[in-house]
């Protein structure tokens, strides 16, 4: 087991990078939610959605990453973003 201990640490670091990562990404789509607020812009943009899981499809494929795992992935975090952004866009109307 010893021998796992350097990778579980490599690993530990990247779980941290990504969840900081997607901290960043949230809040940033929380700035995207004010200015949707402001304009009155719908939350879901059915062509951005599609435009980011393709893109992210093709760097998948680059990186020797599973395409339908990130479809799923990318799945699991627009519907994230897209409920803090409804969080965001109803508190003007309650």
């Amino acid at each position: 087991m010893d021998g796992l201990t350097e990778f579980r640490m490599q690993l530990n670091a990247l779980d941290a990078e990504l969840i900081e990562l997607l901290g960043k990404r949230i809040a940033i789509c929380r700035e995207v939610a004010c200015f949707k607020r402001e304009r009155g812009i719908p939350v879901l943009q059915s062509a951005r959605v599609e435009e980011v899981k393709e893109r992210c499809v093709g760097i998948a494929l680059r990186h020797q990453v599973d395409p339908s795992f990130v479809r799923k992935l990318y799945t699991l975090i627009i519907d994230e973003t897209c409920r803090v952004e409804d969080e965001i866009i109803d508190a003007e109307y309650s």
